[in-house]
């Protein structure tokens, strides 16, 4: 097997055991915002979960993409991995356009946030986990190299500590008397949802369109 082969190879296999991890570890940090936003009655808080749903969903669709990858020539390769960006970045475009009009028409909704102290040291956990895996997401692309899976799977994680991060200032926000931050962090997180899916899908079409070109240069002549 060539050297270039064998280490596409490599890079696969790593790229497989690092979405792997992501997974088992968003399902845990998931059921405990989902906790969280049920204690607390939090509609940020449940935006930002089903995001996290979505980020399982995500590392699900990647791994597959990878595996199926894998088992291709190198020639043919790139050729599910865009495929797999462009299907997240469409789920994650849904999303957020979902979230932020549920947000919109239930401003008129009766208030009803209830932050305690638990809920808050759940939230903390979760922050920190989710920032936590995201560094170590990138050190191992970045220490690989080629690692395109491994890198979009990192930074949406880190949008989506970003996004936690707001959901739980607007959650204080309520605890202080200001209930309406909780539906404008919802708001915002949809928003935050639309660009890094937009970013997805414009890298998966950008990798699907470089890959046909450099196909149809490396075809020989009919």
């Amino acid at each position: 097997m060539p050297s270039s082969a064998r280490a596409s190879q490599s890079v696969h296999a790593i790229t497989s055991r690092v979405l792997t991890t992501s997974l088992v570890v968003n399902l845990v940090l998931m059921i405990a915002q989902a906790g969280a936003a049920y204690a607390a009655h939090s509609s940020g808080i449940l935006a930002d979960t089903i995001h996290a749903a979505i980020d399982l969903l995500a590392d699900a669709l990647l791994l597959l993409a990878c595996r199926l990858d894998a088992k291709l020539p190198p020639e043919q390769r790139p050729t599910y991995e865009p495929v797999a960006l462009l299907g997240l970045g469409a789920l994650l475009l849904a999303t957020g356009a979902q979230m932020i009009w549920h947000a919109a028409t239930s401003l008129d909704a009766p208030v009803d946030v209830s932050p305690d102290a638990l809920s808050f040291a759940v939230l903390a956990v979760a922050l920190a986990g989710k920032g936590g895996l995201s560094q170590w997401m990138l050190k191992r692309a970045r220490a690989i190299g080629g690692a395109t899976l491994i890198e979009a799977s990192a930074f949406h994680l880190r949008a989506d500590a970003l996004t936690l991060l707001l959901a739980t200032l607007a959650l204080a926000g309520a605890r202080a008397g200001l209930p309406r931050l909780d539906e404008l962090a919802a708001t915002l997180i949809g928003v935050m949802i639309l660009r890094t899916g937009y970013g997805f899908a414009r890298r998966g079409y950008q990798m699907r369109a470089a890959h046909a070109g450099w196909g149809s240069r490396a075809a020989p002549p009919r």
